[in-house]
């Protein structure tokens, strides 16, 4: 079991696979790191592994693993905090372009996590107009989703585009509902709780995914907290965070933990040698996606040493240069990359002797405090990147 996550993150793979054949796998758990590092993967994993039916293997082709291959099992939910649209948008090109197996089963996978927060366990008895569209839609996309799926053999580049196209505009709603998207609300924290209790699903296991549990507000995360507590029988909470110590201690207190290191850059690119069949190189799968979903790397590199030179020389850019800089990643919506690529610049121009340490320690600080709110806070990046420079200005 275990064997594909073991080849990107080993020590993870192995407490997993430890833990669950001498059934000491706990019922809530917290998997905590950066993003992209593997922890929704780990997690689905787990769920396929505790749910097969013969011994966890990867090649396992039992009816429960058949159903986790492509994530149309009716006992999974996830409610995800992540950049949906970039993912897809790679996902959508990686089709088009490759049209093999295996990007025709990425692209449903990586569709269907999205989907499944309109599971009809997270629904409850009242839904707004709008939620009520994003539901229908979401099944309008499950169709086109099986649709791919029952396609056979070698798919024809008119019919790849002609697919993708489709979901593409089955798509808007939900990837636009996706951006203002928090993380789990007490409404369906509440109908989660009936679901789990009920008796229709049988001898299943259930398995709920939550994303960016710390987002959450506090009804949300005190009616949780109530079901972490006692969770029912063969019920398995998956909580993935990228900030675990702003989780409530009582949270904390009733979970187990795995902390979650950044993937290699050999084991990036051994993961995505499927995509370009080893002709290409990234250093972290998250350049990979964003690049997927539209993002000029290049650019933003430019954009970042430009800002580094200035605030490195404490020579102010022109109001014209500036503002050009603000409305790109402003209209790329590039506002956390841009300030994790200022912090790795910042790193490299403390070794050059460009800047001191000192100086780039208080830098650092603002930058990484900076990011904390992006993250957290739906604020407007184009003010918060205006007020960021000019405090960055400052430091002396």
């Amino acid at each position: 079991m275990f064997e594909e996550l073991s080849k990107s993150q080993p020590d993870i793979a192995a407490q997993l696979s430890r833990q669950i054949e001498s059934n000491t796998f706990t019922q809530v758990n917290l998997f905590g790191g950066s993003r992209y590092s593997l922890r929704m993967t780990s997690a689905l994993e787990s769920a396929r592994v505790l749910s097969c039916k013969e011994e966890g293997l990867s090649s396992c082709r039992c009816a429960s693993c058949r159903k986790f291959d492509l994530l149309t099992m009716p006992n999974l939910v996830i409610v995800s905090q992540r950049d949906h649209e970039s993912v897809i948008e790679t996902a959508l090109a990686s089709f088009v372009r490759l049209r093999s197996d295996f990007s025709r089963r990425f692209l449903i996978r990586t569709v269907r996590i999205l989907l499944l927060q309109y599971h009809a366990s997270l629904s409850g008895s009242s839904q707004s107009a709008t939620q009520s569209a994003n539901y229908d839609a979401a099944s309008q996309v499950s169709d086109l989703l099986m649709e791919l799926s029952e396609e056979k053999g070698e798919i024809a580049e008119k019919r790849a585009k002609a697919l993708s196209q489709s979901l593409k505009t089955a798509l808007k709603a939900l990837l636009a509902a996706s951006r203002k998207n928090t993380t789990i609300s007490v409404n369906e924290v509440r109908a989660l709780d009936e679901w789990i209790n009920q008796t229709s699903m049988g001898e299943q296991k259930r398995f709920i995914i939550i994303e960016s549990l710390e987002q959450t507000n506090a009804s949300a995360r005190n009616s949780l907290l109530k079901m972490l507590e006692e969770p029912p029988t063969d019920v398995y909470f998956f909580l993935i965070s990228e900030y675990p110590n702003r989780i409530m201690q009582t949270i904390l207190s009733r979970v187990r933990k795995y902390s979650f290191p950044p993937v290699r850059e050999d084991r990036v690119n051994a993961l995505l040698s499927p995509f370009f069949l080893g002709t290409e190189r990234f250093a972290t799968l998250e350049s990979f996606f964003l690049q997927g979903g539209g993002l000029d790397l290049a650019k933003h590199d430019e954009v970042v040493q430009t800002l580094l030179d200035s605030i490195a020389n404490h020579t102010y850019l022109s109001e014209e240069r500036f503002s050009s800089l603000v409305d790109f990643v402003d209209e790329q919506g590039s506002y956390e990359y841009v300030l994790k690529t200022l912090l790795s610049f910042l790193g490299s121009s403390v070794a050059k002797g460009e800047i001191t340490w000192q100086r780039a320690s208080s830098l650092s600080d603002l930058i990484s405090s900076s990011y904390s709110q992006a993250t957290l806070f739906n604020q407007n990046k184009k003010l918060m990147l205006q007020a960021l420079y000019l405090k960055l200005m400052e430091v002396a």
